[in-house]
């Protein structure tokens, strides 16, 4: 039962409960878990509770909600958010995984032109290259490449950047906070270079993400590139009332105008 004399919130109680019956193995990946109505009864709580109690566990990726079916055990894919305003190490570290991370490039280098554009920068700027290799659990799982303005981020070269988050790095050396970021997301084949950096075979499905990153004051502050293996992650997408997720139709899928 709860205790609420606890200074502990009901519904935090209430996770804490779910969440050792999954990490004891009594709920298995799969199995349905108790419905708001069957938990507000067992522990004398308001279905409101009951029900915060779930989101949360569900947000953490502990738990899926299928419509008109019930709220399940998720089986053990990685549950991450698409945002590239997130901390791959320090979100999956958060969730008990072990997550360590290879450094593959961290050097200056000719700005690309796919990047002076994206970054706004000036011709023959050059950039800051940070390339990882990330494992969890001892699997190499993802890839993360980042660009940013060689002027301004100097000194994230002088990091080891496989014990530290770059995001926190950035706010720290740089003084630059991210506001928000544009991400876009698509589902590809692994290329030949990242296939064997992922230990993938030839054809695997993999997880595309890329997006810009903007300071409070809508300036562009970096450009990321991340590949993940489609075997192991289950990419979460937060919405609400106020703003959705977007879903674009690429242009090669779009039927010609009829002239």
């Amino acid at each position: 039962m709860v205790r609420k004399t606890s200074s502990l919130p009901l519904y935090l109680q209430i996770q804490d409960k779910l969440y050792e019956e999954i990490r004891l193995g009594e709920l298995q990946p799969g199995s349905q878990v108790p419905s708001e109505h069957e938990l507000a009864a067992q522990y004398n709580v308001s279905r409101m509770t009951a029900r915060k109690a779930l989101d949360g566990l569900i947000a953490k990726g502990y738990l899926f909600r299928q419509q008109g079916k019930g709220t399940f055990v998720a089986d053990d894919l990685v549950n991450y958010g698409l945002s590239t305003m997130l901390s791959f190490s320090q979100t999956l570290r958060a969730r008990g995984y072990d997550v360590v991370t290879r450094i593959l490039r961290q050097e200056v280098i000719p700005a690309p032109s796919s990047v002076i554009e994206k970054l706004n920068l000036r011709p023959e700027s050059q950039v800051v290259l940070i390339r990882r290799l990330r494992f969890v659990e001892g699997r190499p799982v993802a890839i993360h490449t980042a660009y940013m303005d060689y002027r301004i981020y100097a000194p994230v070269l002088q990091v080891d950047l496989s014990q530290e988050s770059l995001l926190e790095t950035i706010e720290r050396l740089c003084g630059i906070r991210v506001a928000y970021s544009r991400d876009t997301v698509r589902a590809a084949l692994v290329s030949p270079e990242d296939m064997e950096l992922l230990e993938l075979p030839a054809g695997s499905p993999v997880l595309e993400v890329e997006g810009v990153a903007y300071s409070e004051n809508g300036q562009p502050t970096r450009l990321s590139r991340a590949v993940y293996r489609g075997d192991c992650f289950r990419m979460g997408v937060t919405n609400t009332n106020a703003q959705a997720t977007s879903l674009n139709v690429a242009e090669s899928l779009v039927p010609s105008a009829v002239g």
